[in-house]
């Protein structure tokens, strides 16, 4: 689909290169849609590691500031030479498309989605370490190039290693140095047992929240000994929506495994720590597997206990009325009563 990013996916690119430690990158993800007017058919986002820093389209022509992009005053102010670079992917994207039509044989008419994922990485030293370019048409690999500076190998063109690499690594180390409040800092993870009753037994899941750099290594022990994989159900590492991160592994324990009374522990090595953090559970010691569901037969004499109970209060309700209308209509009575007599 035209949302599609081409293989392998952007959110694996950028894991790959945030987790390792020591490393920083510079990312444009570019999108060129031709024929819209409803938004700029050229657009990129600028990503320094796995944070979003700027914004840059074809109407407004400026690299703006991630959070205001909308703000034609909140440029990143990186100079005039990104803006001839994005300029130059707008139009190379341009005639990559063209090119790809006729390798795909795609129709004229209809909307094409051109794509390019474009940038470095560079080592802890500040050494350049990698530049690469994916294209992608329509969610189809189109083409691609990768320099290795640590093995010296080259597929695609000398023009990325001697001009656009050095630009780039430029840039990246620009915007580390004004950008390191964000990419530099150390959140500790939270670290959290979740069980709850399932059929069978429970499912045990360690979850691990609120971290960042992303990489983190989370273990799930049995009796101190580490569960085997083949038996977790493991999740990947996620954004939390506050610009942290979370991920969890699952663990289905059966009835007679619950009776074994196992020590579970949930173990995690970050950045963050100094040490490893741990959590642990113990089946005898929660009640959460305990829990048991509600059949429908004890809900509906529960729910018919409650409806008695309630009309019970009502008829107790109205002849208190009644009561109390007829001592009224009495006392209003007994003075004309008298005056007859």
């Amino acid at each position: 689909s035209p949302g599609r990013w081409p293989r392998p996916s952007l959110s694996l690119v950028l894991s790959e290169v945030s987790s390792c430690t020591g490393r920083h990158s510079l990312w444009a993800l570019a999108s060129y849609i031709p024929g819209s007017a409803h938004f700029p058919e050229f657009t990129v986002v600028l990503m320094l590691d796995d944070i979003q820093v700027g914004y840059y389209d074809s109407k407004v022509d400026r690299v703006m500031r991630a959070s205001t992009a909308s703000d034609h005053e909140a440029e990143l102010n990186l100079g005039q030479e990104p803006v001839d670079v994005l300029r130059d992917i707008y139009s190379s994207m341009k005639k990559r498309l063209n090119l790809v039509k006729h390798r795909f044989n795609l129709t004229i008419d209809g909307v094409h989605v051109q794509q390019r994922v474009t940038g470095c990485e560079v080592l802890g030293d500040g050494q350049p370490a990698l530049i690469m370019f994916r294209d992608g048409s329509n969610g189809q690999d189109a083409d691609s190039l990768l320099y290795n500076m640590t093995s010296r190998t080259l597929s695609g063109k000398m023009l990325y290693s001697n001009i656009y690499l050095p630009f780039c690594v430029r840039t990246l180390q620009h915007l580390l140095e004004r950008e390191k409040h964000l990419v530099m800092r150390r959140v500790k993870p939270r670290l959290r047992f979740i069980t709850r009753r399932v059929v069978g037994g429970a499912q045990v899941t360690c979850l691990a929240t609120d971290f960042y750099p992303r990489h983190i290594n989370l273990s799930l022990l049995r009796d101190g000994q580490p569960v085997d994989e083949g038996e977790l159900r493991i999740g990947s590492v996620l954004p939390n929506g506050n610009g942290l991160y979370q991920v969890r592994k699952t663990l289905m324990v059966g009835e007679k495994e619950l009776k074994r009374k196992h020590n579970y522990t949930c173990e995690a090595s970050h950045l963050s720590l100094d040490n490893r953090l741990r959590v642990n559970w113990r089946a005898e010691s929660s009640y959460s597997h305990r829990v048991h569901f509600i059949s429908p037969l004890v809900f509906l004499l529960l729910a018919a206990v409650l409806l008695l109970l309630l009309r019970r209060r009502r008829r107790r309700k109205e002849r208190s009325e009644e009561k109390v209308s007829s001592s009224s209509s009495s006392s209003s009575s007994s003075p004309s009563s008298s005056s007859s007599v």
